[in-house]
């Protein structure tokens, strides 16, 4: 796993747990307030192809999957522990993820039911644009998430030392 990142000419460090945890969790509010974004102006093809760019852009970030040059090695790459954190961080993720699809399923019984007619229109509005948003948000979790549970859970990385110049 890289433990240092350029961004817009800075180089930053994450070999800290606690810095790779701000990194997720910048990572899922961006994306939250995508999918949001992208929810209260449904219909507008911009706002989808904005998320799509940006899912396209952390996903090449992240790295994992089939991505070279990512925070996470590709998936056919690494020694044996490598390998095994990762088939951890795939079991971890993936063992509820299922459960994800549950609240959309949901939002969609919200839709059918005697009641949806009376509501006001702008809880009907958004009842009608909910489950379009969870599957997209079930969808981020399910690409992004093992990377996520790597960065999260792996313990403070030590730089590695410098060789004294003979």
């Amino acid at each position: 796993m890289k433990t240092d990142f350029v961004l817009l000419g800075m180089r930053i460090s994450i070999a800290s747990r606690n810095r790779r945890r701000w990194l997720v969790a910048l990572l899922y509010a961006g994306f939250g307030g995508l999918v949001i974004a992208w929810c209260s102006i449904y219909g507008q093809s911009f706002a989808g192809f904005l998320i799509f760019l940006a899912f396209a852009a952390v996903s090449r970030f992240m790295g994992g999957r089939t991505f070279e040059g990512g925070l996470i090695p590709p998936a056919e790459s690494g020694d044996e522990r490598e390998r095994l954190r990762r088939n951890q961080a795939y079991y971890v993720a993936y063992k509820w993820w299922d459960l994800t699809l549950l609240p959309a399923m949901a939002a969609v019984g919200l839709k059918n039911n005697a009641f949806y007619p009376g509501w006001d229109p702008a809880v009907r509005v958004f009842v009608d644009r909910l489950p379009f948003g969870l599957l997209i948000g079930a969808g981020i979790l399910y690409y992004t998430l093992p990377q996520s549970v790597l960065l999260w859970t792996e313990p403070d990385m030590e730089p590695e030392a410098q060789s004294p110049a003979a």
